[in-house]
This record gives structure tokens, sequence and C-alpha cells, in this order.
């Protein structure tokens, strides 16, 4: 197996929220994205929630053999997430105010690779017959259409909910998303301490016969104008740099800010 990875924060970031984590020993491998936070919480080194959560994530799974269940894993690394948050003194029932991190994680066996995620960190398979496969469902997508429809929804049932007007503004949209939508069946999954999160953790198993290559990429990497499969395929043709400068140039073309990037490539 040969391992690539790849890593760039956003210039426009004070600190990196993405990790990553190459665990040979226990042959995991994984990409946290933190959730940039709505809160000023700066820890006693200055790190935020988003840096904090994303590399919590990262230290549990460096730290694992590889041989339990990788769900249970997830879920056991999100509950140290919580403990780590009241630890802090965050207040845990703000869900807005919550560390969080989106996630996907691989496990190698002789026979397979398992893999769980969370959120929109997403993993891609090309199989030696030339086909591509993604993986994982991208929740984050489209929620904030989908909780202006639950608002409306709301609004209809009698709830106290505003009216949209006051949904302009983006505070109120991104405390909105993170306390009534994340880790719901409506919104999304994500790593951000709270139970319900293992509940929305997305896993399955690859075989390794036949598998050719395994992408685990943060949606920094995401082309905007490209599908994930076109992605793996430009990474495998080109590499992460050439690949990246293609983003980066997408991506001022439609004036959108950049985002950290973390990617790793397993080969066979």
């Amino acid at each position: 197996m040969h391992i690539q990875h790849y890593s760039k924060p956003s210039p426009q970031k004070k600190e990196g929220e993405d990790a990553i984590v190459l665990n040979d020993a226990g042959r995991l491998y994984g990409v946290m994205d933190g959730v940039t936070p709505i809160s000023d919480y700066r820890d006693a080194e200055g790190h935020n929630g988003a840096n904090l959560a994303s590399n919590l994530l990262r230290a549990y799974f460096a730290r694992l053999d590889g041989s339990g269940d990788l769900v249970e894993a997830v879920k056991e690394a999100n509950r140290e997430l919580r403990q780590a948050m009241v630890a802090g003194g965050i207040d845990v029932a703000a869900k807005h105010e919550l560390w969080a991190s989106c996630l996907a994680v691989a496990v190698v066996s002789e026979d397979n690779v398992r893999y769980a995620q969370l959120g929109d960190c997403m993993a891609v398979a090309r199989y030696t017959d030339g086909r591509f496969a993604v993986l994982t469902n991208n929740r984050v997508t489209g929620v904030s259409a989908r909780a202006k429809l639950k608002r409306e929804r709301d609004r209809q049932a009698g709830k106290p909910i505003e009216d949209e007007a006051a949904f302009a503004e983006l505070y109120k949209v991104l405390v909105y998303n993170r306390s009534q939508m994340a880790n719901t069946a409506e919104g999304y999954g994500v790593a951000n301490g709270t139970e319900e999160a293992g509940d929305h953790i997305q896993s399955g198993v690859v075989p390794l016969a036949g598998l050719s290559h395994l992408l685990l990429v943060s949606d920094g990497m995401f082309h905007p104008g490209l599908p994930l499969e076109q992605t793996m395929e430009l990474v495998l043709k080109e590499g992460f740099e050439r690949y990246v400068e293609r983003v980066e140039t997408a991506e001022r073309e439609r004036r959108m800010n950049p985002d950290d990037r973390s990617a790793i490539l397993l080969s066979w």
C-alpha cells in the first residue's frame, strides 16, 4: 500500500481547522474538518473550537490499533470531544457553541477497507476496472434550504419561529443550523459531542480485491465545478499540487473564499 497526503491551511484563517491522521501502526487514516465556530472561545494556547475539535479527534484515532469496530470508535471519539468541552467550561446545552468537526476515516485490513464518515468529509473509491464510486453522502450540501423548509413547516404548525426575513443575517442562519439541524434526519451529521451524532455516522466496507485507490478529503478539496469522481481522476493524473491549483483558479473565478484543504490517497 502506498500513502500520499496533502494539507494546506486557508490563508484567510488565523489557524488551520483541518487535521489528518496517519496511524500506520493501526493502519488507520483519516481527515478531520473542524467547523468554524461562531463563538469567540479560545483555550489557553489560543486555539478555537474548530481547531480543538479536529485535533482531539485526530489524537484519538492516532492511538487506536485499528482492531475494533470503527463506528464505535467514532462514537467514543465524539464522547471524548464532549468531555473536553465540559472540561473547557463550554455550555454543552448551547448547541451552536459546541466544538464540532466533520470526519472521514478508514481502516485497512488484509481483505478490506472499513470506513466511517460524518459531515462533508468524503470518501471516494477507484476500482481496478476503472470505475469510480463516491462512498459517502454529503448531507451538509443543501442544509440551509432544508432548514428554511423546516422553519416554514414549524411556523405553519404554530411554533414560535421568527419571520424568514430575520434569517437574512448569516449569524442567525448558522445558529439555527447548528442548534436545529446538526445530527437530525433533516440536517446533517457532525461530531459535536452529542449522543445523537452516533445515529448519523455513515459507514461501510470495501473489499480490497478490485480496489486500486481510496481518497479521503475535506470539503476544501472540492472543485466548485466538478463531481468528486472527477476530483479523484485529476488527483491520480496530476497529483495534489496541480489539482489544488485548478481548484484555486476556479474559486477565484467565482470569488469564493479558500478553505483549509486536506486529503489522503491510499493506493494498491
